[in-house]
């Protein structure tokens, strides 16, 4: 089973993968003229524009979805993911890291425009999500592969989704824990766990709005003592 997964694995985010990541962002790159290099002065100036100058949006700001926006990047993959990258393929792997990130600028201003562009059912009610821009932006002979992706997005949300973030934050207490003399248990961890969950819950109850409060209030702080941690490894 495991070399069946391994098989797998290396089909999905080996060579094929790369070729359609930075084949996609560099054609996006071209055919926008390089809009991630073109439109980045001005999109900073908005951005302070908008930290000082608040919206009062009915429902998440602008601020906010940038917040909540940063809220998932800002943590594992760039923490735990990088990390994992370097031991595995050396300090060539920031080199690609770079090329990735540069080019998927462009990949993810599309992905952002489709989603506001499909965003509205027939109904006039606000449905987000890449599902939604294939059955809406590709039509409904397209409409089985909004359903695969819908499927593998609920199978991702329980095990990359989740389970990648929550071990990480168990494997950091548990290193200070071993740190300062202590013995990480597996009931703690479990506990741990739950308490995390239980959290999310409570925030995800909410719903946007709710996220929205929250992440405006917490990445700041995250986004600093990352870009200051980052600093003093260097």
């Amino acid at each position: 089973m495991i070399a069946i997964l391994e098989k797998v694995y290396g089909l999905v985010w080996g060579v094929p993968a790369l070729v359609l990541i930075l084949g996609v962002g560099l054609l996006l790159s071209v055919r926008t003229g390089f809009v991630q290099l073109r439109l980045f002065p001005a999109a900073c100036r908005d951005f302070w524009r908008r930290l000082r100058h608040r919206d009062d949006a009915q429902g998440v700001s602008a601020f906010q979805a940038l917040c909540t926006a940063l809220a998932a990047t800002v943590g594992t993959g760039n923490l735990a993911g990088v990390a994992g990258a370097l031991a595995i393929g050396g300090p060539g792997a920031i080199f690609w890291m770079w090329i990735c990130g540069i080019l998927g600028m462009a990949t993810k201003l599309a992905e952002a425009a489709l989603a506001v562009r499909y965003r509205v059912d027939e109904n006039g009610e606000l449905l987000g999500g890449p599902m939604y821009m294939i059955r809406r932006g590709m039509g409904h002979r397209w409409a089985w592969l909004a359903g695969v992706y819908s499927f593998f997005g609920v199978v991702a949300a329980f095990g990359v989704g989740n389970a990648t973030q929550i071990d990480t934050v168990i494997a950091g207490i548990d290193a200070c824990i071993l740190s300062f003399g202590g013995t990480p248990t597996r009931q703690g961890d479990l506990i741990l766990g739950l308490v995390m969950a239980v959290i999310v819950l409570v925030l995800l109850i909410g719903g946007a709005k709710r996220i929205g409060q929250v992440t405006e209030k917490l990445i700041p702080f995250a986004a600093a003592a990352y870009l200051i941690l980052g600093a003093v490894v260097l």
